[in-house]
């Protein structure tokens, strides 16, 4: 049973569009657009629970509720995304006094959880019969949409601003995108993406397509159909807070359709350096306002005017969730704790909120946070710099075991 797609529906006005005019924002109003499904379709491919991963690509697993018209396309665009691992902490959350902590691991074919929107999106240029993707992006997105263009045939080209990782640039070189490089932060690179777009018609990517928070929402239905249950809070990065808006929607979905029998608290976590949606949600606003941005090691999720930043409050609020921010100590410490504790690797951005938890515990009502997941949202290698430096590389020995046994002893 495949869900019903009617279109596209204004998340402020209500207007609503064919989908073959694929419209970024309301015509109208110039609100974001939504992927609008048949309610009554959605309840019925959602009344027999959540399909068992199988091994198959997530875009074929959660294929009942993603609007795709043409399935003969997704092996065209997949690389094998299956659905990504949601890992119980052995040791971390018992220091924390949160005994039911779980780590969901996005960390998709180009190391972080941009292929979940990418997929979606890529196939849906195929389906509009467009040439180019593009999109701007701090460098995890740039990856996947030139390995996921690259894939299907098309041509990727990807707009980053001028401080971005390294590692990240060539990912997204060695994937065939055409990486173009802006004077600027990623308010400038979005801007001149989007008048790209304008002129030459390519198919945008990133920010308000409302194809990605589409696909982004089986994320939330991967935690549910792996934990059996709802988790009681989960914990979420919010850059421009695509990924918590299309967490909000999914779990609404799944509450209404009966899947799950209550909401989890949704908080999200962003860097004390850029934390715009968190300054205005602890000072009561319903608008978010650029910040300044200060320097932090992170190049990701300081986006000082994000494009998602409303919905991120209401989603918190909706939910009794909160925000909180973290400095670049919190998340470097992390990082090497997740490493030594837990075995896993994650770059800053993903990183957070798990940091996040020290501050969690100490908010009134959060004491107990209950079952808790954090969501990691990409690989450490993606940043590798970030937790250590060539102080740490050790030093060579001579091939003895006696030499052996002093460096172990020193």
């Amino acid at each position: 049973m495949h869900t019903e797609c009617l279109g596209l529906v204004c998340r402020e006005c209500g207007k609503r569009i064919p989908e073959a005019e694929c419209a970024l924002s309301c015509p109208d109003c110039g609100a974001p657009m939504r992927v609008m499904f048949s309610e009554a379709s959605l309840r019925q491919a959602l009344s027999a629970g959540l399909p068992a991963p199988e091994g198959r690509s997530f875009l074929r697993q959660w294929r009942s509720i993603l609007p795709i018209s043409d399935e003969s396309l997704i092996d065209r665009v997949s690389l094998g995304e299956a659905e990504t691992p949601l890992l119980p902490s052995h040791r971390y959350g018992e220091k924390l006094g949160i005994p039911d902590l779980y780590f969901k691991v996005e960390q998709g074919p180009t190391l972080s959880l941009k292929d979940r929107g990418t997929a979606l999106c890529v196939l849906k240029a195929l389906e509009f019969g467009c040439k180019t993707v593009c999109l701007s992006s701090s460098g995890n997105n740039a990856a996947s949409v030139s390995a996921y263009g690259s894939r299907a045939g098309l041509n990727p080209v990807v707009f980053v601003q001028k401080h971005v990782s390294a590692a990240k640039i060539f990912k997204s070189l060695v994937y065939g995108g055409r990486v173009v490089r802006i004077d600027g932060d990623m308010a400038a690179a979005s801007r001149i993406c989007g008048e790209m777009v304008k002129r030459r018609k390519w198919f945008q990517c990133g920010g308000p397509n409302p194809y990605r928070i589409a696909a982004k929402r089986t994320f939330a239905y991967g935690i549910v159909q792996q934990l059996g249950r709802a988790p009681d809070t989960v914990l979420i990065p919010c850059g421009g807070g695509a990924g918590m808006v299309a967490a909000h929607d999914a779990f609404r979905e799944m509450f209404a359709a009966g899947v799950i029998d209550r909401m989890p608290r949704l908080v999200g976590v962003q860097l004390q350096a850029c934390d715009p949606t968190a300054r205005a949600f602890h000072e009561g606003r319903d608008a978010v306002t650029p910040v300044d941005k200060k320097p932090s090691l992170s190049d990701a999720i300081m986006n000082n005017n994000p494009y998602w930043g409303r919905y991120c409050l209401q989603a918190v609020r909706e939910t009794g969730g909160t925000m909180i921010s973290v400095s670049d100590a919190d998340f470097i410490r992390t990082i090497r704790e997740l490493g030594r504790e837990e075995g896993l690797f994650t770059e800053p951005a993903g990183s957070v909120s798990v940091a996040a938890l020290r501050y969690l515990v100490k908010v009134p009502g959060f004491e107990n946070p209950g079952l808790t997941v954090c969501n990691l949202t990409g690989h450490g290698l993606n940043v590798p710099q970030v937790a250590t430096d060539e102080s740490e590389t050790p030093g060579v020995i001579p091939p003895t075991v006696e030499a052996v046994e002093a460096f172990l002893q020193s």
